[in-house]
């Protein structure tokens, strides 16, 4: 059959907003581009945190976008999937513990909300996809998570129409932080990693954004590859009149990067240059136990912006110096490369990141030579490059980098078509 066509799973399309919507939109348009009929599955009436209306002309019109039709649980009861309510930080910020309410919240996700809460979605989506693939003659189809839930539609069609099939893993599954932090029965932690393991048996493929997972998935599948995220292009930069740190997208309380707040406070009462000049950003859902930590109160030049679209969002960073990105503050948490490393990355910009040490992002910012990484605890160094890159800023030194191929979203959806092929 040599009729190149692919059917693309996903929850977040146009118009969600915020980094994990880019990476299917980017290859779906470049596979177009490469001959490939492209049909996209999403779903009517999806529950967004962030939405971007502009993001929907990115669509190539050459895609097949199909919404189907679900069920899924209101707001109020999908509150029982945030650990924001549910968990209380200890007093020295580095861990999480659980309200006695979450032990009920933690039996109600494991009988009806399991693997997450769009499993009602399940259903709609096989038999949409499955009456969808025999009428079209389709040949391949991906299934991107999280949700995770979306791979389990895979899972039921490859059983029954022997589709080739491809499980992308934006994020780890039994692995991610947030199921760690919701789930606290043993019997669900179990639960998760079996039904993962079911997914990873049975693909004809895997797809990671991180090495390390993708080092761990290989051990169960061997057609596992790292597909980095990657970006489309190089963001336009211009002169600014301050000293700009920037973070954007979600922060969450385990995100916090208390250190860089001390830093940046510390930097104001002591320079009265710095003073004058830095600009703090931050762009995005932030949450309430970042901005009303004593940490980030002592910082009085800072600004919290909504989520604002991409385009927008592009001209922020175009005028920022430095731009933030954090993973997790979780031991053994360090398989995740947020998606806004890549955005972070086409600018050419400084990045600093905070993460535990030998960490995928770590190490992707160390290959990619766009700045440095620095754990939760280490002060000294964060306080060190922030006013070394001041220092440069002030002395006109900043350098922009060249852009990485392998990295060009373009470049990624080509290696995408050899391995789909060979499947």
């Amino acid at each position: 059959m040599n009729r190149k066509s692919i059917g693309i799973l996903t929850y977040y399309w146009p118009p969600s907003g915020g980094s994990g919507v880019q990476r299917w939109l980017r290859f779906s348009n470049h596979l177009v581009e490469l001959g490939w009929e492209v049909h996209v599955f999403t779903f009517k009436k999806p529950q967004y945190d962030v939405v971007d209306k502009e993001i929907e002309k990115e669509v190539n019109p050459a895609i097949k976008v199909n919404r189907i039709k679900g069920f899924e649980p209101s707001r109020f009861l999908k509150s029982i999937f945030s650990y924001k309510s549910k968990f209380k930080i200890y007093s020295d910020g580095t861990g999480f513990k659980h309200n006695t309410n979450s032990i009920t919240s933690s039996i109600i996700r494991e009988l009806f909300f399991f693997p997450d809460a769009r499993r009602f979605l399940v259903g709609p989506a096989y038999r949409y996809i499955k009456k969808y693939y025999l009428e079209n003659n389709l040949n391949h189809l991906v299934t991107t998570g999280p949700p995770h839930s979306m791979h389990q539609v895979g899972l039921k069609l490859k059983r029954d129409i022997r589709i080739k099939w491809i499980s992308d893993f934006r994020d780890p599954w039994s692995n991610f932080f947030q199921n760690k932090l919701l789930n606290q029965l043993e019997s669900t932690l179990k639960k998760h990693a079996r039904e993962e393991k079911i997914i990873l048996k049975n693909a004809n493929a895997i797809f990671t954004t991180a090495k390390s997972l993708n080092d761990e998935f290989f051990k169960i599948n061997n057609q596992c590859f790292y597909v980095p995220s990657g970006f489309d292009t190089l963001l336009s930069s211009k002169p600014y009149r301050k000293f700009r740190i920037l973070y954007s997208g979600a922060m969450k309380p385990i995100q916090n990067p208390k250190n860089l707040w001390s830093v940046l406070a510390d930097l104001i009462d002591s320079d009265e240059n710095f003073k004058k000049l830095v600009e703090i950003v931050l762009i995005g859902n932030i949450s309430p136990h970042v901005y009303n930590s004593e940490e980030f109160k002592k910082i009085k030049k800072r600004q919290i912006i909504r989520p604002m679209s991409k385009n927008e969002l592009d001209k922020e960073i175009g005028i920022s110096e430095v731009l933030v990105v954090c993973s997790v503050n979780m031991k053994d948490c360090n398989d995740i490369i947020p998606g806004k490393f890549f955005h972070y990355l086409s600018s050419g910009k400084k990045i600093l990141g905070i993460s535990n040490k030998g960490s995928d992002l770590e190490n992707i910012i160390i290959e990619t030579q766009s700045g440095k990484s620095f754990g939760y605890d280490n002060y000294h160094g964060l306080k060190n490059y922030i006013y070394e890159s001041f220092k440069s800023y002030l002395e006109g030194k900043s350098k922009e980098r060249k852009p990485i191929p392998a990295y060009m979203s373009r470049n990624i959806a080509k290696r995408i078509e050899k391995i789909i092929i060979t499947l």
